[in-house]
């Protein structure tokens, strides 16, 4: 049942009959947003597909008309009907609150409407019901004020996690509505890493200069594959996470190919004969140690997608609200993901250490360079988190941790 209420929330409006094509059209858009996403960023990235599709879920329960039909074109969208597209949700996030003991999994969805707007009943049951997201009135024109009310609500939802995440430059006279988005996941890996192997070693960076962070070492049985396509090389190896709901996917090019490039040849079909040939094999993996945090504004990656009309005076958001003024300004998400030995800040003894003895498997992993990420829902192969780490970042971390390497 679990397997089936997930799949339904990352495919918001795809309905309830579970196969391939349904997780195709959910990678197809990830990998939309992700190369849109790269246009304007060329260092680090972080993102979540579910975030962003629940964020267009609540703007598309009240568009009418070229607002409604671009966002439900850009997600790639059954026809059907609203109930059917959202009737499961609310079962989802009872279940998934049951397992918060093997993984954490904070989700934060909000409407901020600018007082004077009347939003309408139906629009807030929905939303309540279907995304469990609060809608709230502010006054954007205190928007210093308005930016401490929202920042503290998004902290209070990710356990303290994301902190700071509007500073009132980001609201100006006109602003009527923003959609806000914030995600919070770590999980126990189901193997971890021993900190005694962690290691401090080189990573070239995309500009070919090199850093000295910590890097973990393990001796691991996962999944794993080596592919070709298009005269370059590259290594993929899952790392699943306890309960194996969720696994991390790394996706190593070789040394000698240029990330960007890679980066444009992947297709949601490419993802998914990872997801199907990789086989289960003996690894040397070194992996570092790192984090990404990281507040986007979509607009920009929405509007190469041909979602438009919602940033535009006068679209239709009738669902929401009578008034003829209210349109989208921003559609912020901010995520925080960490990769550490034990997978999750709240490391436990539990698990089973793998110790490090090199040299005796076939197959190395050897994550020294730029590599892309993603994190997703086994049962359904849909995308939770998909990113790039360019750079390791190593100026968040304690002075004692990199000492003690």
């Amino acid at each position: 049942m679990d397997k089936i209420l997930l799949w339904s929330l990352l495919l918001i409006f795809s309905g309830s009959q579970a196969s391939r094509p349904l997780a195709q059209r959910n990678i197809e858009f990830a990998v939309d947003l992700y190369q849109a996403i790269c246009l304007s960023h060329k260092n680090n990235i972080i993102f979540s597909p579910l975030g962003t599709t629940l964020g267009l879920g609540m703007v598309q329960l009240g568009a009418k008309g070229k607002a409604q039909q671009q966002i439900r074109q850009t997600l790639k969208l059954q026809e059907t009907s609203a109930g059917e597209e959202f009737s499961v949700l609310k079962s989802f996030f009872s279940a998934i609150s049951e397992k918060k003991q093997e993984f954490t999994f904070n989700l934060a969805n909000a409407l901020y409407l600018q007082e004077g707007f009347t939003v309408k009943e139906q629009y807030l049951h929905s939303n309540k019901e279907f995304f469990q997201s609060a809608i709230k009135l502010v006054d954007f024109q205190d928007a210093k004020t308005s930016a401490e009310t929202i920042s503290t609500w998004v902290e209070s939802k990710t356990d303290g996690k994301i902190k700071d995440m509007f500073s009132g430059e980001d609201f100006g006279p006109l602003t009527r509505l923003i959609l806000v988005n914030a995600v919070y996941f770590k999980g126990d890996w189901k193997q971890k890493f021993t900190k005694e192997n962690t290691q401090l070693m080189n990573f070239t960076k995309k500009d070919g200069a090199a850093v000295k962070i910590p890097m973990m070492k393990a001796l691991v049985r996962t999944k794993y594959g080596y592919f070709s396509g298009s005269s370059m090389n590259y290594q993929v190896l899952e790392l699943p996470y306890k309960g194996d709901e969720f696994s991390l996917i790394i996706v190593l090019p070789a040394e000698d190919v240029n990330i960007e490039e890679m980066e444009k040849q992947i297709t949601a079909h490419q993802i998914l004969k990872w997801f199907s040939e990789m086989q289960e094999e003996e690894v040397e993996v070194s992996l570092p140690r790192f984090q990404v945090e990281q507040k986007l504004d979509f607009k920009e990656a929405l509007y190469s997608l041909n979602i438009t009309e919602i940033f535009s005076g006068g679209c239709d958001l009738s669902g929401i609200t009578d008034s003829a003024e209210v349109f989208i300004s921003q559609v912020m998400q901010h995520v925080f993901f960490e990769i550490n030995e034990d997978g999750s800040e709240a490391a436990t003894s539990a698990g089973m250490h793998i110790p490090v003895i090199m040299s005796l498997a076939q197959n190395q992993f050897i994550a020294n360079h730029p590599f892309l990420f993603i994190v997703k829902n086994n049962p359904t192969e849909s995308i939770l988190f998909m990113g790039r780490v360019t750079n390791p970042d190593t100026q968040k971390m304690k002075g004692r941790d990199l000492d003690s390497l």
